[in-house]
Protein backbone atom coordinates (compact mmCIF):
# COMPACT_ATOMS: atom_id res chain seq x y z
CA UNK A 1 0.00 0.00 0.00
CA UNK A 2 1.51 3.30 -1.12
CA UNK A 3 0.32 7.28 -1.06
CA UNK A 4 -1.82 8.54 1.50
CA UNK A 5 -3.94 6.57 4.02
CA UNK A 6 -8.12 7.24 3.79
CA UNK A 7 -8.36 6.88 7.64
CA UNK A 8 -5.83 7.22 10.64
CA UNK A 9 -5.74 6.18 14.26
CA UNK A 10 -3.51 5.90 17.04
CA UNK A 11 -3.03 3.91 20.37
CA UNK A 12 -0.54 5.73 22.82
CA UNK A 13 0.41 4.74 26.25
CA UNK A 14 1.52 6.79 28.95
CA UNK A 15 3.09 4.99 32.00
CA UNK A 16 2.91 6.15 35.12
CA UNK A 17 5.29 6.20 38.13
CA UNK A 18 7.54 8.60 39.78
CA UNK A 19 10.51 9.12 37.00
CA UNK A 20 7.82 10.14 34.45
CA UNK A 21 5.87 13.26 33.40
CA UNK A 22 3.87 15.10 35.46
CA UNK A 23 0.06 14.00 35.47
CA UNK A 24 -0.51 17.48 34.15
CA UNK A 25 2.03 16.58 31.29
CA UNK A 26 0.03 13.50 30.34
CA UNK A 27 -2.99 15.39 30.55
CA UNK A 28 -2.10 18.08 27.90
CA UNK A 29 -0.67 15.67 25.38
CA UNK A 30 -4.53 13.53 25.84
CA UNK A 31 -5.72 16.66 25.20
CA UNK A 32 -3.97 16.93 22.36
CA UNK A 33 -4.71 13.90 20.91
CA UNK A 34 -8.50 14.25 21.50
CA UNK A 35 -8.39 17.53 19.76
CA UNK A 36 -6.59 15.83 16.75
CA UNK A 37 -8.99 13.13 16.80
CA UNK A 38 -11.90 15.17 16.87
CA UNK A 39 -12.76 13.89 20.50
CA UNK A 40 -13.41 9.96 18.36
CA UNK A 41 -10.85 8.60 21.53
CA UNK A 42 -11.17 6.48 24.84
CA UNK A 43 -8.93 7.03 27.55
CA UNK A 44 -8.29 3.94 29.54
CA UNK A 45 -6.86 3.38 32.72
CA UNK A 46 -4.69 0.81 32.84
CA UNK A 47 -2.56 -0.98 36.28
CA UNK A 48 0.64 1.14 35.48
CA UNK A 49 -0.93 3.89 33.72
CA UNK A 50 -3.15 5.45 31.14
CA UNK A 51 -3.79 4.49 27.72
CA UNK A 52 -4.95 6.25 24.51
CA UNK A 53 -7.30 4.57 21.39
CA UNK A 54 -9.14 6.42 18.93
CA UNK A 55 -11.39 5.71 16.74
CA UNK A 56 -10.49 5.69 12.78
CA UNK A 57 -10.55 9.55 11.79
CA UNK A 58 -10.70 10.29 7.68
CA UNK A 59 -7.17 11.58 6.10
CA UNK A 60 -9.08 14.67 5.06
CA UNK A 61 -9.77 15.93 9.03
CA UNK A 62 -6.30 14.68 10.00
CA UNK A 63 -2.72 16.75 10.49
CA UNK A 64 -0.24 13.71 10.47
CA UNK A 65 2.65 16.90 10.73
CA UNK A 66 0.52 18.08 14.14
CA UNK A 67 0.40 14.70 15.48
CA UNK A 68 4.45 14.06 14.72
CA UNK A 69 4.27 17.46 16.78
CA UNK A 70 2.32 15.61 19.54
CA UNK A 71 4.65 12.43 19.31
CA UNK A 72 7.63 14.42 19.50
CA UNK A 73 6.16 16.34 22.74
CA UNK A 74 5.25 12.57 24.60
CA UNK A 75 8.75 12.14 23.73
CA UNK A 76 10.23 14.76 25.57
CA UNK A 77 8.01 14.42 28.79
CA UNK A 78 9.69 11.28 29.35
CA UNK A 79 12.97 11.66 28.01
CA UNK A 80 14.45 11.08 31.50
CA UNK A 81 13.27 7.90 31.52
CA UNK A 82 11.87 5.96 29.16
CA UNK A 83 12.83 5.96 24.72
CA UNK A 84 9.83 6.15 22.90
CA UNK A 85 8.53 3.35 20.73
CA UNK A 86 6.56 3.60 17.42
CA UNK A 87 4.93 1.10 15.60
CA UNK A 88 3.26 2.03 12.17
CA UNK A 89 1.21 -0.16 10.41
CA UNK A 90 -1.06 0.21 7.09
CA UNK A 91 -3.69 -2.00 6.16
CA UNK A 92 -7.43 -2.37 4.40
CA UNK A 93 -10.34 -2.15 6.67
CA UNK A 94 -13.81 -2.15 4.83
CA UNK A 95 -12.25 -1.17 1.46
CA UNK A 96 -10.26 1.83 3.23
CA UNK A 97 -6.61 1.81 3.76
CA UNK A 98 -5.72 2.57 7.45
CA UNK A 99 -2.76 3.69 9.00
CA UNK A 100 -2.85 2.74 12.42
CA UNK A 101 0.40 4.09 14.77
CA UNK A 102 1.08 1.87 17.99
CA UNK A 103 3.00 4.70 20.70
CA UNK A 104 4.34 3.45 23.63
CA UNK A 105 6.87 4.91 25.88
CA UNK A 106 9.45 1.81 27.15
CA UNK A 107 12.44 2.08 29.66
CA UNK A 108 15.76 1.56 27.74
CA UNK A 109 16.79 -1.98 28.57
CA UNK A 110 20.74 -0.64 29.35
CA UNK A 111 21.58 3.10 30.98
CA UNK A 112 23.23 5.21 28.38
CA UNK A 113 25.84 8.08 28.87
CA UNK A 114 28.28 6.88 31.61
CA UNK A 115 24.96 6.61 34.26
CA UNK A 116 26.38 4.88 37.47
CA UNK A 117 23.90 2.80 40.04
CA UNK A 118 24.53 2.46 43.60
CA UNK A 119 24.31 -1.72 42.09
CA UNK A 120 27.20 -0.95 39.78
CA UNK A 121 29.85 0.75 42.49
CA UNK A 122 32.43 -1.79 43.86
CA UNK A 123 33.07 -3.14 46.85
CA UNK A 124 36.09 -0.76 47.47
CA UNK A 125 33.98 2.50 46.60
Amino acid sequence: MTGRPDQYQAYVSFPGGTDGPSVGAVHDRIEDLEYLFEGRLDVVPQLRGIAVDTDRVPAAHFDADAFDAILDRIEDAYADSHRLARLEKWRSIDGRVVRSSVVVPVRPLFRTGGEKSESDASPAE
